[in-house]
């Protein structure tokens, strides 16, 4: 989007409901925000990291910076795709393209280090500082923000440590959201809840929606049996919830439900603990409603209604919009209470379901498109779900593995598509040709489709060999099943063939070929470009067989 000049690129948040502005910890940033100009804002979870950064951006775009670039840093697909965009927006040549997201993030990095004044580039939730480092301007006066949990160490940089809410941080942030002046309950909520801006958040949205006192919601959140709510995490590596909050969260996602008996604010948080916190467009739960797959049960929820309890659910703090209305986001841990209650009252695999048949119908609509940014967007959502997933263990039915397994297909295709994260393609579709040839047959068309997948990526990577069985058995289903001249026959014919002539194996790359260009020759003609393509991959391959007979290296056996 365009902000007075400025270049806004990205799903920055919008100012919350009763923003407590930390204007302490933005004078630090400002002056640590100097040249060099990499900032680590690190804490723990909830602590506001996000918040203060998206701060720092919407004053810098307010300002008229010429470039504003918000990023999600989680994970490697996210980054590409946000640096792509970015890219895209500053008009480089790289930005936007499929086959060059790496490219494109390079690009943006060599052109802010040329002139990046007055630019920010923010990455957010970082896990992986090896993932940022080849994107960060060694040079330049680009400012550069980082949040991150982890304890990343940048050179150069500076670390700015984002903690809790002081008492007066606290207290101005109850007293401006609910309006009481109680500073004795106001310190005692603050107190039970660890001072934790996340909490806090809560409970200011809740007084103030429920118009309640702070010793009456001190009391419903002390009473509040957490145990018969949440399952309990078998997780080793997921750390507790800091004090207070999943009351907090709990509190508030009743108090939603009770305010919206048809239940749309309830399934929108169920689909949104399902797919990545970063971000979900407006779109997609729109749509959603729209197919029927919100609420189940084929009942259709009109957008207005969808957009109305999204406003409800911000108000509450549940949620939080983009800077340009366009997506909503959600805190982790928010979304880690909404799962760990679907799992206690076994409705996770419900909700997964929810989430998986929005996904299905978003990514068919992007498959035959040309939008790198929509795919990978889909790509995203794809794996944030398969990864929360894992913790479903209410599939009482088997219904779960085939959904999953139809997931993993819909990502290794777009991985496919993307052509920039071949080795995490080949780690979903090895074990994903298994599970299909099992449940769908080795025949199905996702099964065909998913080893052509597989084997692009196997080439990719230089490993064509690999790719030669599964492109057979697809050669060998397709003359089987649909006769030697059907089309998808011939695709598969002369893939097999391209792939025996990167290996040297001319002897078994011909015929194949010599078969394509009669087939095309008697169907579409002799001028056809598909029959030009054919000819010309023949007498590539005999140029190629001549020359390393000349040579005298052996045909099937190439140096």
């Amino acid at each position: 989007m365009m902000a007075d000049g400025a270049a806004v690129v990205g799903d920055i948040p919008a100012q919350r409901p009763g923003l407590q502005p930390r204007p302490a910890l933005l004078a630090q940033l400002n002056v640590v925000g100097q040249e060099p100009s990499v900032v680590v804002l690190t804490g723990t979870r909830g602590t506001g990291k996000t918040q203060l950064a998206a701060a720092y951006a919407r004053a810098r775009a307010a300002g008229g910076w010429r470039l504003i670039a918000w990023v999600n840093a989680r994970d490697s697909e996210s980054l590409r795709a946000g640096l792509a965009t970015a890219a895209k927006a500053a008009a480089l040549p790289d930005g936007g393209s499929r086959q060059d997201a790496a490219d494109a993030g390079q690009a943006l990095r060599h052109w802010l280090e040329a002139d990046g004044s007055r630019c920010l580039l923010v990455f957010d939730d970082a896990e992986d500082l090896s993932l940022l480092r080849p994107f960060i301007p060694a040079v330049g006066t680009t400012r550069i923000l980082i949040t991150t949990t982890r304890d990343l160490v940048t050179e150069p940089g500076t670390s700015l440590p984002v903690a809790v809410f002081s008492a007066e941080e606290a207290l101005a942030l109850l007293a401006g959201r609910t309006g009481l002046a109680d500073e004795v309950g106001a310190s005692a909520v603050a107190a039970e809840l660890g001072y934790l801006p996340l909490a806090l958040d809560q409970a200011a949205a809740m007084i103030a929606e429920q118009h309640l006192e702070y010793a009456a919601y001190l009391a419903k959140l002390r009473a509040l049996p957490v145990e018969d709510y949440l399952a309990q995490t078998e997780d080793a590596e997921e750390q507790p919830y800091p004090p207070g909050v999943a009351k907090a969260v709990l509190l508030s996602l009743e108090a939603a439900r009770t305010a919206d008996p048809l239940g749309v604010c309830s399934a929108l948080m169920e689909v949104m603990a399902m797919l990545s916190p970063a971000s979900v467009r407006c779109d997609l739960l729109r749509a959603a409603g729209q197919a029927g797959t919100l609420l189940g049960g084929g009942r259709r929820v009109a957008a207005s209604m969808v957009d109305q309890a999204l406003e409800r659910l911000t108000g509450w703090s549940l949620l939080g919009f983009s800077l340009d209305g366009q997506a909503v986001t959600v805190h982790c841990m928010v979304t880690r209470v909404v799962r760990g209650g679907l799992a206690r009252h076994g409705r996770l695999t419900r909700a997964c379901r929810a989430a998986a048949s929005t996904l299905e119908l978003s990514s068919e609509a992007v498959a035959k498109s040309l939008d790198y940014a929509a795919v990978s967007e889909i790509l995203g959502q794809l794996t944030a779900l398969l990864e929360n997933a894992q913790t479903c263990a209410d599939d009482t039915d088997g219904e779960q593995a085939g959904t999953l397994t139809r997931l993993r297909f819909l990502a290794l295709r777009h991985l496919a598509e993307l052509r920039n994260s071949m080795p995490r393609a080949i780690a979903i579709g090895e074990p994903l040709i298994a599970d299909l040839e099992r449940l769908l047959g080795p025949d199905d068309p996702d099964t065909l489709s998913a080893r052509n997948s597989l084997a692009h990526a196997y080439r990719q990577t230089g490993r064509v060999a690999d790719a030669v069985p599964l492109l057979e058995r697809n050669l060998e289903s397709g003359e089987r099943l649909l006769g030697p001249d059907y089309p998808r026959t011939l695709a598969s014919r002369n893939n097999l063939a391209t792939a025996y002539r990167a290996l040297g194996r001319w002897a078994d790359a011909i015929p194949l070929f010599q078969k394509n260009v009669a087939v095309c020759e008697e169907l579409l003609g002799a001028d056809h470009p598909k029959t030009v393509a054919s000819r010309h991959n023949l007498d590539l391959a005999r140029q190629e067989l001549a020359q390393a007979e000349i040579a005298g290296r052996n045909p099937q056996q190439p140096d």
